[in-house]
């Protein structure tokens, strides 16, 4: 598409973080899911949480380069499997304790999470050998509710899911795709008009940073989505990518979920934080 056609958005619209899970414990032992009682949702290692850890670190010093990182609202989505959350919990975990580090308290705005199944693994027949139950999500939400999980992070109640089941099994790379790209662009377009309607009414409007935690096949449909580049097929634990909202382009209404793999907008996408400062953790 020409860049004529494109729409621009105002500076600092929107920030995203796309991080991928810490390392599973069906990668490291062969024989959990022997005993598991959900093999198909596996925890993170001790060293899976500690990678994640290290990656709020490090999303602490990419914000602290904003000098906005104190007028910010940080919005973490997940997938609904436990690595996630798990991950999700550590990122904010290494984030609070670099902030508490750096200025002897707590950080201000303190992080929300909610939880989109449309950020969940691809339903493939290389990971699962059936589908995965639909349960898995209202699990997930209620564990986080309850503080069982991210007990230092509250529940974003207004957040709406873009998708309310798991993809039907077994689901193909393309509809995997474009499940990511409309996941995307259906989040954006929704923070986009919070945003507006907040100038409009001239109330406070902090800036707004989401931070995605999926799967590595869903990075490679983020990093498709935003760089129209093909992701890496081998994307490392707790891999990192920093985006920023530039432009819409098109004033048209968005595709049907998973109709398209055209993204919606353009993007600008740090190279220096694209995928690889966790190989050596």
């Amino acid at each position: 598409m020409k860049s004529a056609s494109l729409v621009p958005l105002p500076e600092h619209t929107l920030t995203c973080y796309f991080v991928r899970h810490g390392e599973r414990i069906d990668h490291v032992d062969d024989d959990w899911a022997l005993t598991a009682s959900t093999p198909y949702d596996p925890p993170l290692t001790p060293h899976g949480l500690e990678q994640a850890r290290r990656t709020g670190v490090l999303i602490d010093q990419l914000e602290r380069q904003t000098n906005q990182i104190h007028k910010t609202e940080y919005l973490v989505l997940t997938s609904p499997f436990q690595r996630c959350v798990q991950t999700a919990q550590a990122l904010y975990e290494g984030f609070q304790q670099q902030q508490q580090q750096q200025s002897g308290h707590a950080p201000e705005p303190s992080w929300r999470i909610s939880v989109e199944p449309g950020l969940c693994e691809m339903m493939s027949e290389n990971y699962f050998s059936e589908q995965v139950p639909d349960a898995i999500i209202d699990k997930s939400v209620q564990d986080i509710r309850s503080k069982n999980m991210c007990k230092d992070m509250d529940y974003y109640e207004d957040y709406v899911q873009i998708q309310t089941t798991l993809p039907r099994y077994p689901e193909v790379f393309q509809d995997m795709m474009a499940r990511f790209v409309s996941t995307l662009d259906m989040v954006v377009t929704r923070m986009v008009d919070m945003r507006m309607k907040r100038r409009i009414l001239g109330i406070d409007d902090p800036r707004v940073v989401v931070v995605f935690v999926t799967h590595g096949a869903g990075i490679g449909s983020l990093l498709w989505a935003t760089t129209l580049k093909p992701g890496s097929n081998d994307v490392d634990y707790c891999s990192l990518t920093r985006a920023e909202l530039a432009a819409r382009k098109t004033l048209g209404s968005l595709p049907q979920f998973g109709a398209s793999r055209v993204p919606a907008y353009s993007w600008r996408v740090g190279p220096k934080t694209y995928s690889k400062h966790t190989a050596n953790l």
